[in-house]
């Protein structure tokens, strides 16, 4: 089947891409045009979204669609799986498969030797307890960027789906990404497609100090791109703070503007303006 073209949006940096949508590789020609380029990233999924039996055919995929001129990330096989060499191959392999996202990273060195193998940026996935463990080596490691994979942390743990279960591991990431230099993390996928829902998980991410989600349909990525980027008014209320800052104690102002100036380059970067 011949790859759909799509027209690609500005490239969103990795450390401020709020997007991730996670598409199987073995059923990304069944996506619409503008599925794909809303997205700040396309994740094709050649793990747990692509079964044995078709994960020939998912990495056929990728490099049908980046011949098409696509800018494709894959989440490749863990570092453990016999797949993990096939597909750090494949991202090697062509320009426009930009990077990787590691499932079921646990080691450093597991991030290490996927750098080594395809030479382009690497977002570690932390599934499971170990990885928490191990958090320290997995962040020094060269990762571009945290992902949450909620799923399987879950399933690991033996926890529920509510808030509440996942909120001390959600804090844990912000702080430890954070208390080594990297960029806030991406939190784990809304599994229904329900867009209230949607917008009530990325809130909740937000407010923990996460600035990017995994997608499961593009509802979600719409609603993720809109939670997680500045609104028309907050750059408005930004660029007044700073034409005008208010007299008083510096140290509480200075914070403040420092926000002021951040909002401002984020709406830049997603390319919002205030009315």
């Amino acid at each position: 089947m011949t790859a759909v073209q799509v027209d690609q949006s500005p490239t969103v940096p990795v450390s401020m891409a709020r997007s991730w949508r996670l598409v199987s590789a073995a059923s990304i020609d069944a996506c619409a045009p503008d599925e794909l380029s809303a997205a700040d990233v396309t994740v094709l999924d050649l793990e747990a979204g692509c079964p044995d039996e078709l994960k020939p055919q998912g990495r056929d995929a990728v490099l049908r669609h980046a011949d098409a001129g696509h800018r494709v990330w894959i989440r490749a096989n863990g570092a453990t799986t016999t797949d993990w060499a096939t597909d750090l191959d494949l991202a090697a392999s062509h320009p426009n498969v930009e990077g990787v996202v590691l499932a079921m990273a646990e080691t450093g060195d597991e991030v290490r030797a996927s750098l080594d193998a395809c030479g382009k940026p690497v977002v570690a996935m932390v599934e499971t307890a170990r990885a928490f463990v191990g958090f320290s080596d997995i962040a020094t490691s060269g990762t571009a960027r945290i992902a949450f994979g909620t799923g399987d942390f879950r399933r690991d743990l033996g926890i529920g789906n509510d808030p509440t279960a996942l909120l001390h591991a959600r804090s844990q990431l912000v702080l430890m990404s954070r208390g080594h230099d990297l960029p806030p993390p991406i939190d784990g996928p809304t599994v229904v497609d329900d867009a209230d829902v949607a917008r009530t998980d990325s809130v909740h991410a937000r407010s923990l100090g996460m600035t990017g989600r995994i997608c499961l349909t593009h509802t979600h990525t719409q609603v993720v791109n809109e939670v997680f980027a500045p609104s028309p008014t907050d750059v408005h209320a930004a660029r007044s703070l700073l034409a005008s800052p208010p007299e008083g104690y510096a140290g509480a102002i200075a914070p403040r503007l420092a926000h002021a100036r951040q909002v401002i380059h984020r709406a830049g970067v997603f390319g919002i303006d205030a009315h």
